[in-house]
């Protein structure tokens, strides 16, 4: 899973987001490694504004409970989960994870919208400061971000 991987891994994404084409890296990713095109079709409906990589402290992120994500009940589903979980943990040696992609919105805090995976192996790992592109659809919610992470 790990290996063959394009876009999927922190440098690359770095690579993009120096380029200042960071919205082309998460559509590639999503598209591609990160088997989410859901999102990238989604996030082409309207304008959105992304901060580029932040290190994103892991405490905004608190409405998020811990483990596998409430939408999976069954006991087969929940247990693929943490075999994803487990097999990012173990290939952190030579791999770095891609950062989370979360939206942001004023009246609702923080979302996770690509990254559950990623996020629990985090957590899982006591990390308290995490790589993530945060994006807002809105100017004004974006300045309203820009209040409380450093972007």
């Amino acid at each position: 899973m790990i290996e063959n991987i394009k876009y999927g891994n922190l440098e690359t994404a770095m690579e993009y987001c120096k380029r200042n084409r960071t919205e082309e890296w998460i559509q590639q990713f999503l598209r591609c490694d990160g088997h989410n095109v859901a999102l990238a079709d989604g996030l082409l409906i309207e304008e959105r504004f992304y901060t580029g990589i932040v290190q994103f402290d892991i405490t905004l992120l608190n409405n998020i409970k811990d483990g596998a994500p409430e939408y999976l009940s069954k006991k087969d589903d929940i247990d693929y989960f943490f075999s994803i979980v487990d097999e990012m943990v173990e290939s952190t040696a030579y791999w770095n994870p891609p950062p989370l992609i979360i939206e942001f919105r004023s009246d609702n805090g923080f979302y996770v919208c690509d990254g559950r995976h990623r996020l629990e192996m985090f957590r899982q790992k006591n990390v308290k400061v995490i790589p993530a592109i945060v994006w807002t659809t809105g100017k004004d919610d974006y300045e309203k971000l820009k209040e409380i992470i450093k972007c």
